[in-house]
């Protein structure tokens, strides 16, 4: 596990990152595998594992300023007798090596000036004495046996992966370019108004470098070519590029930063995943189920670890932007099915506490209220004194994030995003860690919400009636091994002492496979009280809470007004998850609005298990009564009887442009849409006080037999 203090996400800590960013990566890696041939030397970028880096480690050592290393890695079907480096690609030494500039169609328009040396290990280095470019519009092309291969001159860390996930970023990135988008993106980096700098200039130096983060294998027997069109299969990958490219795109007049230096959160973090056990496409399926805990540590004596977010406004680079990073403890229960015929399951399975903990990284606020960034995840490692060490290891995940309050005020941030991984069983070297088996492989839907810490939260703040609506999971029960809920209701009283009334929809699947439904009433207590912090300088009430029902504590935080509370269900009733309070409104949401949609839906029938991330997905409220929705996002798919997991995939993009809408002012729910013709509501939630969040419950039954039920979180769009 990482420490604490190395995790720490503290402003100073945030500027600490922020001036060493030019040398990110520079720790020298272990030496492996060894120099003959056309093969570089001993320097193998992909055997380490380390808790302060992501999954691209760097091999930056040894650079003079303005200088980058060319690492070139292909498929093992180009090179079999090559140093293994990571995602199954093989380390060469290329046969030529050019510097061009370019446009958005590919041409080799001009030459660049550059110096050329050789490293003792057999890399090529590459120097920019004019500074190494920040744009997509300088190329490093190698050729291989015949193969050109091409990737960006920008990249953060200075170690230039040149392979099929660069060349992908060449072709579907630059060039998914129109020639005015170009030319926006090329304004954007070169802007030098010191008064109006774009804030999004440095996307393509992150960008080019988090392409290498993705842990996605390349199969052997796989041709260059088709190496790159397999990345193209893969929906989560794909998208990250197609979004990431367009940030730049965003005009520096519909751009901003938070107002003032800093804002610290708490967080409430849920996921849930679907996987497979050991490698392969076949094998047993696991599910697994992520909550926000804290964490204790002993850091000068007994301390805590809770899980929290923190913004800053700081100048960096050259600009001034709104700079992210995150540190989560969280707890993981998985249930696994080793038997196709449903009969054999082992779990629930608990984990030792782990941590989702983000780099720091510059974010812009589009409209004022809409947070975009691209962030990685640092790798962490458990069972550090077993025999069984294991790393752990998450994808980059783009964050489109509603700032609630606004930029000026912000009080909470509310998101969801998709990130795959896995794990890996380590092997200790000489005091740090090398790469051994994949024990796992993971796909996480995620439901983030952050809220401003308080000076000294007052219960009594929590006066006013609220909706409620969560989703949650259970596993490991005898008779019904993995059952999904999804509750919707109110609470009424005051000063944190409220009657819950509320129902809810589930679906699960029993122990011999048949998939069932029920609408249990969830009727009873429903007690908030603060949850102090125990900090450096005292122990506070920040706005942390403890929900108490059916005697069950569970964990959560409000923003400072009270208006909006998230909590993680830890229970045996409700299972492990997310419940969402809401301020009640009294007013529908404006006609003629579009929701952008995040969020999770689990779908099971006889012979599949689901799981979808809602992102990309819009609700549009017409004039007179009708709505329409359509669902896009990822979805990852095992089939029960051949144990066979499906890789995440594009979700097709379904419009139901029939839906009846309704309002009802204090009801539960508020809002329904149902599809003509339907016997019961698609979508039903809640609406905020000002109209610009949703919370909305999904359900649906196919005609298949397939059943699917979630949690939607619609925020509103611009006009």
């Amino acid at each position: 596990m990482i420490s604490a203090l190395a995790r720490s996400f503290s402003v100073i800590t945030i500027a600490i990152v922020l001036t060493a960013c030019s040398s990110a990566g520079d720790d020298a890696v272990k030496e492996a595998g060894s120099r003959e041939n056309s093969f570089p030397g001993a320097k193998n970028p992909g055997s380490d594992f380390s808790e302060t880096s992501t999954g691209d480690t760097s091999n930056a050592n040894g650079l003079a300023r303005n200088e980058v290393r060319i690492t070139v890695e292909v498929p093992e079907h180009m090179a079999p007798e090559g140093p293994l480096s990571r995602r199954n690609l093989h380390l060469v030494q290329p046969d030529s090596v050019r510097v061009y500039k370019t446009d958005q169609n590919l041409r080799a328009l001009s030459s660049v000036d550059v110096t050329t040396r050789t490293d003792d290990d057999g890399f090529n280095i590459i120097g920019f004495p004019n500074g190494q470019p920040l744009g997509p519009d300088v190329l490093i092309e190698v050729s291989y046996q015949g193969q050109t291969i091409r990737a960006f001159a920008t990249d953060n860390d200075r170690d230039i992966k040149v392979n099929p996930f660069s060349e992908y970023l060449v072709i579907e990135g630059l060039g998914g370019y129109t020639e005015l988008q170009f030319e926006q993106a090329m304004a954007c980096v070169n802007s030098t108004d010191s008064t109006n700098l774009c804030i999004n200039k440095y996307i393509w130096s992150t960008l080019a470098d988090q392409v290498q983060d993705f842990e996605i294998d390349i199969p052997d027997n796989t041709g260059f070519n088709s190496a790159v069109a397999l990345l193209g299969q893969r929906a989560d990958f794909a998208r990250y590029v197609s979004e990431m490219a367009k940030i730049i795109l965003i005009t520096p007049a519909d751009t901003s930063t938070i107002s003032g230096d800093s804002v610290n959160m708490n967080t409430v973090f849920h996921g849930l995943e679907l996987g497979i056990t050991g490698t392969g496409t076949s094998g047993p399926g696991r599910w697994g189920i992520r909550r926000s805990a804290e964490e204790r540590v002993e850091v000068n004596g007994v301390g805590y670890v809770y899980p929290g977010l923190s913004m800053s406004s700081l100048g960096a680079f050259g600009i001034t932007a709104t700079f992210l990073a995150s540190d989560i403890p969280y707890q993981r229960a998985t249930l696994t099915q080793f038997s196709a015929a449903n009969s054999v399951y082992l779990g629930p399975d608990n984990w030792d506490i782990n941590s989702h903990a983000t780099t720091a990284v510059p974010g812009s606020i589009k409209n004022d209220t809409q947070l975009l960034a691209g962030l990685s995840v640092l790798q962490t490692i458990t069972n550090k004194n077993s025999a069984k060490i294991i790393g752990w290891t998450r994808n980059p995940y783009r964050l489109d994030a509603l700032v609630v309050g606004g930029k000026d005020d912000p009080q909470a941030l509310v998101s969801g995003y998709f990130s795959a991984g896995r794990s890996l069983e380590l092997k200790a070297d000489n005091g740090g860690y090398q790469r051994g088996d994949q024990l796992e492989e993971y796909f996480v839907s995620i439901f983030d919400l952050s809220f401003t810490k308080s000076d000294d939260f007052q219960i009594s703040t929590l006066s006013s009636n609220y909706n409620v609506i969560s989703f949650s999971t259970q596993l490991g029960d005898p008779v019904t091994p993995f059952r999904t809920e999804s509750m919707l209701g109110t609470w009424s009283g005051s000063g944190g002492s409220f009657t819950q009334t509320a129902s809810a929809e589930e679906i699960n699947r029993s122990a011999n496979g048949t998939v069932t439904s029920a609408s249990p009433n969830r009727d009873g207590p429903a007690n908030v009280s603060n949850q102090t912090s125990q900090l450096s300088d005292g122990d506070k009430n920040t706005g942390r809470l403890s929900l108490d029902s059916s005697a069950i504590g569970q964990v959560g935080a409000s923003q400072p007004d009270g208006s909006l509370l998230a909590f993680n269900l830890d229970n045996p009733v409700n299972g492990d998850g997310v419940l969402i309070a809401l301020k009640a409104g009294n007013q529908p949401p404006e006609a003629d609005r579009n929701y952008r949609l995040q969020g999770t839906i689990v779908g099971l029938n006889d012979d599949k298990q689901i799981l979808q991330h809602i992102d990309g997905g819009q609700l549009s409220i017409g004039t007179a009564g009708d709505a329409t929705v359509s669902l896009a996002g990822f979805e990852v798919t095992q089939t029960v009887s051949t144990q066979m997991l499906e890789r995440p995939h594009a979700l097709t993009t379904t419009t139901d442009a029939d839906l009846t809408f309704t309002f009802t002012s204090g009801a539960t729910p508020q809002l329904v849409m149902t599809k003509t013709g339907g016997a019961s509501p698609y979508l039903q939630g809640f609406v905020s006080e000002d109209g610009s969040l949703l919370m909305l419950q999904i359900r649906e039954r196919l005609p298949s037999g397939d059943e699917y039920l979630g949690l939607l979180i619609g925020v509103l769009e611009a006009p």
